[in-house]
């Protein structure tokens, strides 16, 4: 590890909020002095913003109308009776109680938005999570916290700080399932991690960054409290040096670099000292509060929720609070309430009393936390897992558009859809979007250089990951997208019994006009198993269907579901143009490879230029053939009409779109074609090789024109004719405009979809899952 980083601040009064301070002065005044100092020190912070590690609890306790009366009677107290040297304090205090109108939490928000201070929850109890029994316990204790944040900041938690930064492999899951993205280990943890390349940050299978620290401590801040703990992020510093902002960077600074997918297994920090995670009240009644926790987790299962039931849960969140665990009371209160739950009889005076002591977490988060288990129930009910190795902000090709846009339009319909996708630096590991849950996760080995062997990694990974899922969510159908996703396909279709159903978008026989390598052999291996394994196949065209069943023996039924496009979303008015053409040009667009046929554009651009036609030629995207292009066209010489631009973004090539004069696909192999259905959305005439989907889409002299694969002298024809007449285009795009907008919404193919599963569902209850 390379040096200082940040300084993370743990403040120690985190744990009040569950030792009755209301009634007892000594720790309101604590509260009071430790608030202030750490507001002031914050309040002058010059540097990058400060990580401050606090228990979302406070807020509410801050909140609280007890609260503010109680803690303003201290301060006026202070103010008249303090001795001459303590006024300075009380002074201060008073100030900040002052302009912030007696609300704390009001004034660390202002700080987060000033940017001096990054507010980082951690779990409503300090009692470390890997040493809780039921996962119920762990996520309950997560959840909360994350409800708490989001209810006083708006926003969900970026950080979160497990008590002890002790991690486990498996706690990842509760976290990024909250949507969290970032927390953190001790160096002892990191440095005995198994690391695939060195990193300040590594990551979990599951795509949970972890931030390694160390700990630390600072004297009296202006001599207002004894001393406040830190966390160190990497290495040590003084204390004025990080207030000056001379070595430290801020917390974002520090995650926006690469990460390493790593092994991570338990550590702690002071686990390098030997010095013990629990102390020893707690270790000796850890059996008291895990039979709670068994409890609690019997009586979620059955029982229905009542205001003493959320109490039993406060009870069991302030057991583990230091001098709560040593008295050894709070197991009696939980008893006696416990009894009232099972047995229907309340005893008001016991449980108002109880309330009165433990007031939090308040009912209105407990209701949201019971209520949130009841709502994932309900979207259990009718949930399709879709499988797709990309998936945006991934984008290789046209499948990661394709699935996106079905994924949207089926939550349009009512479908509940999770899509299980792969993680890139770029993404959230769990996040909603349009409806849409989306789960992203590493290959085991995400560098692996052999492609056969990154594609097994990454279906063992999905696998793992699903097998936690499976157990959340109620799914009823797997629809995986085309063969790198088969072995995770079929082995979850396997073990729990859940129909698949496979969309084919290419054939690695169509790709390559033949099987000829070894791979891809390995490749049409793997499509006819994940064929013959699915409950039904979907292509997007008639020309598809018949290369599958001349390549596979086909058992399961195959619906023909052609692909869409949202005309109304591609933005045909942006106010600035990319595209300044000083001469008319023809476009086209896609991936850098051989089957998309770009040679034949070159060739006939030479013809064109030899025979005197003014007109150039602009082809966008991005492929391993890219470089070959470029260098075709500088040995033909025809660099001042053929340009290879590499990739663009939507924005530019709707620009490149509205320019033109007409679009071109000149390519070998097409299953569809979803760029020539874009192109329409422009009413731009279509110049299509007489191919696969694309035939399909584009009817010559109607909606476009068509010419032989492969054939430049065809396509010079098309071509040609749309120079000498330019309003052929228009006429042609206008046409295919209507038709694409009445046969291609991804409204009616959603619609189609939808009549597939139910058909799938409806079969399997008949005749049972095909083996």
């Amino acid at each position: 590890m390379k040096g200082l980083s940040a300084v993370m601040i743990y403040p120690q009064f985190n744990e009040t909020a569950f030792s009755q301070c209301n009634e007892r002065e000594d720790l309101l005044t604590s509260i009071l002095l430790e608030n202030s100092a750490l507001l002031d020190l914050l309040q002058r912070n010059g540097a990058s913003a400060i990580p401050v590690v606090m228990n979302p609890t406070l807020f509410s306790l801050f909140m609280s109308e007890e609260f503010k009366e109680k803690a303003h009677s201290i301060i006026q107290s202070n103010l008249l009776q303090a001795e001459p040297h303590e006024k300075s304090k009380w002074q201060l205090i008073y100030s900040q109680w002052s302009t912030h109108d007696m609300n704390f939490v009001q004034a660390y928000k202002s700080l987060v938005v000033e940017g001096k201070a990054t507010v980082i929850p951690t779990t409503v109890s300090s009692f470390p999570l890997t040493h809780y029994r039921t996962p119920r316990a762990i996520e309950s204790q997560v959840r909360m916290s994350t409800l708490l944040y989001k209810q006083y900041f708006q926003m969900i938690p970026k950080f979160f700080w497990l008590p002890r930064a002790a991690y486990v492999p498996g706690i990842d899951l509760y976290l990024t399932k909250q949507g969290i993205e970032f927390t953190f280990i001790s160096s002892f943890s990191y440095e005995h991690s198994e690391k695939e390349r060195d990193s300040g940050v590594i990551r979990t299978p599951r795509g949970l960054k972890l931030i390694p620290v160390s700990e630390g401590r600072i004297g009296a801040l202006e001599e207002n409290v004894d001393s406040l703990a830190v966390v160190f992020i990497e290495d040590h510093s003084s204390y004025d040096e990080w207030m000056n902002g001379e070595s430290a960077h801020s917390l974002e600074e520090k995650v926006e670099s690469s990460t390493a997918l790593s092994r991570v297994g338990f550590g702690y920090l002071g686990m390098e000292k030997q010095s013990p995670i629990l102390s020893d009240p707690a270790m000796k009644n850890i059996r008291i509060i895990h039979r709670m926790e068994e409890k609690l987790d019997e009586l979620y299962s059955s029982a229905e929720q009542t205001e003493v039931a959320h109490q039993l849960m406060r009870e069991w969140v302030a057991s583990m609070e230091g001098t709560n665990i040593e008295s050894g009371l709070t197991t009696i209160h939980f008893d006696s309430l416990l009894d009232m739950v099972t047995g229907g009889k309340v005893d008001e005076h016991l449980f108002l009393h109880r309330k009165r002591v433990v007031p939090f977490p308040s009912d209105e988060i407990l209701e949201k936390l019971f209520a949130g288990n009841i709502e994932e129930k309900a979207v259990k009910q009718d949930s399709v897992l879709v499988l797709s190795w990309e998936y945006p902000p991934n984008i290789v090709g046209g499948l990661s558009r394709h699935v996106y846009d079905l994924a949207n339009n089926l939550v349009k319909k009512g479908k509940q859809v999770h899509v299980l996708t792969t993680k890139t630096n770029d993404a959230l590991s769990l996040e909603k979007m349009e409806g849409v849950t989306i789960h992203r996760v590493h290959p085991l080995h995400p560098y692996e250089e052999d492609f056969f062997t990154w594609v097994f990694d990454l279906n063992q990974a999905f696998i793992h990951y699903a097998h936690d899922l499976l157990k959340d969510e109620r799914i009823t159908h797997i629809h995986a997208h085309d063969w790198i996703v088969s072995t995770s396909a079929m082995k979850l279709k396997e073990y729990y019994s859940i129909p698949l159903i496979t969309t084919i978008h290419a054939t690695e026989h169509g790709r390559n006009q033949g099987i000829y390598t070894d791979l891809q052999h390995k490749i049409h291996r793997e499509e006819q198993l994940l064929i013959r394994a699915s409950d039904h196949l979907i292509v997007c065209s008639e020309h598809m269907k018949e290369e599958i069943k001349s390549l596979f023996t086909i058992e399961a039924p195959v619906a023909v579901i052609p692909n869409g496009v949202e005309l109304e979303k591609l933005d045909q008015s942006s106010p600035y143009s990319f595209v300044q053409p000083s001469t008319p040009y023809f476009f086209s667009i896609g991936r850098m490879v051989h089957e998309k046929g770009f040679d034949t554009i070159i060739r006939v651009a030479s013809q064109l230029k030899r025979e005197g036609f003014n007109i150039s030629f602009i082809i966008a995207g991005k492929g391993p053939m890219l470089e070959h292009y470029r260098q075709m066209v500088a040995h033909e010489d025809l660099g001042d009409c053929v340009s290879f631009i590499g990739y663009i973004s939507d924005r530019e090539r709707n620009d490149y779109l509205k320019n033109c004069l007409a679009v071109i696909f000149p390519s070998l192999y097409e299953p569809f074609g979803i760029v020539a259905l874009e192109a329409m959305a422009f009413r731009k005439g279509v110049v299509a090789s007489n191919t696969g989907g694309l035939k399909s889409i584009v009817k010559h002299e109607q909606t476009g024109l068509l010419f032989e694969p492969n054939h430049e002298q065809s396509l010079y024809g098309q071509l040609v004719s749309l120079i000498e007449n330019p309003s052929k285009s228009e006429q042609l795009g206008n046409l295919g405009f209507k038709m694409a907008q009445s046969m291609f919404s991804w409204d009616r193919i959603a619609e189609q979809t939808i009549h597939v599963y139910d058909d799938v569902l409806l079969q399997s209850k008949v005749e049972g899952i095909k083996r």
